[in-house]
């Protein structure tokens, strides 16, 4: 089984977090979230719904850099 091509990016919030969190969502699902800790440090929450797919490093290099960049643009 693979992620497939339809994800999109939603930002979520949290009211204990100094950060808004960021969520990966393959068609409405969803399989992860990044965003930074009230220390700084940036953190990748992975969902149950992400168990048992397959996708190359490459790709999922790619979503967790543009994850990131919204989560440092949003700080």
């Amino acid at each position: 089984m693979t992620i497939s091509e339809a994800y999109r990016w939603r930002k979520i919030s949290d009211i204990n977090r100094e950060h808004a969190l960021f969520e990966l969502l393959e068609d409405e699902t969803p399989v992860l979230d990044v965003g930074f800790t009230d220390d700084g440090v940036f953190e990748i929450a992975f969902h149950p719904a992400i168990s048992g797919k397959v996708m190359r490093l490459d790709r999922l290099q790619a979503l967790l850099r543009e994850g990131k960049a919204l989560a440092e643009d949003d700080r």
